[in-house]
């Protein structure tokens, strides 16, 4: 463990996710960096109606996001939760929802290779956003899909930050790397932390690198990790 309490000293640590990561941020000014939050993707739930979550046996979430926009509905008499992450999981259990399982690592690739053993060949219902990918469909179980919410880019924003260098700039979503470069944004004289390993590709397909990636995929994580980063120069 890093010895130095201000390890991000004269640090700028942007954060561009549609959620504010509170405990994340606080963390960069605790160790003296400074944290920003400019937003690169915004989302907003979709008017559609709801299916009858009761004829499945699990519920399938995957980001806060669509926990958020679910618990927006107040639905009750639920079948079964799964949650990939800790995050999404504490949005749910906030609303009073039980969740009855959770992968050991926090990533959709290791939610599919898990979930099924538990799961005893019952009917899920994933409950995604528009962008979602479809590593959950492809499990060798009966999955629909419900899509909760839209994803936009917020390219004005996305243009500002393709013209901040010298940061570390933390991207948590294909979405937002796909932002970043449609305004132009380069990979030159920033460093780049990324959040998944979809993340980690999106970055890579779009010829940038990897200064940053954490083993379990939270904000938190990642801002310990560019701290441990700065205890190794």
């Amino acid at each position: 463990m890093c010895k130095n309490e201000r390890s991000l000293e004269g640090r700028t640590v942007i954060f561009t996710g549609s959620n504010f990561p509170d405990e994340a941020a606080g963390k960069v000014e605790e160790l003296g960096g400074k944290a920003l939050y400019m937003p690169l993707i915004e989302t907003s739930v979709r008017q559609t109606e709801k299916p009858d979550f009761n004829a499945y046996g699990w519920l399938i979430f995957t980001s806060r996001t669509s926990a958020e926009a679910f618990c927006q509905l107040h639905a009750d008499r639920l079948p079964k939760i799964a949650a990939v992450g800790e995050k999404t999981a504490e949005v749910l259990e906030n609303n009073g929802y039980q969740v009855d399982f959770i992968p050991t690592v926090y990533s959709a690739d290791r939610f599919v290779e898990e979930f099924p053993a538990v799961a005893e060949g019952r009917k899920c219902l994933f409950i995604k956003g528009a962008l979602a990918k479809n590593t959950i469909v492809n499990m060798p179980l009966p999955v629909d899909e419900w899509i909760i919410y839209d994803t936009n880019l917020k390219l004005d924003n996305a243009k500002t930050l393709s013209r901040m260098k010298h940061q570390t700039i933390i991207f948590a979503s294909p979405s937002a790397v796909s932002a970043y470069r449609k305004a132009g944004g380069d990979w030159k004289d920033i460093e780049v932390a990324a959040i998944g390993h979809v993340t980690e590709k999106a970055i890579k397909d779009a010829g940038g690198h990897i200064d940053f990636i954490p083993a379990n995929y939270t904000y938190l994580d990642v801002v310990n990790e560019i701290a441990k980063g700065r205890c190794n120069e």
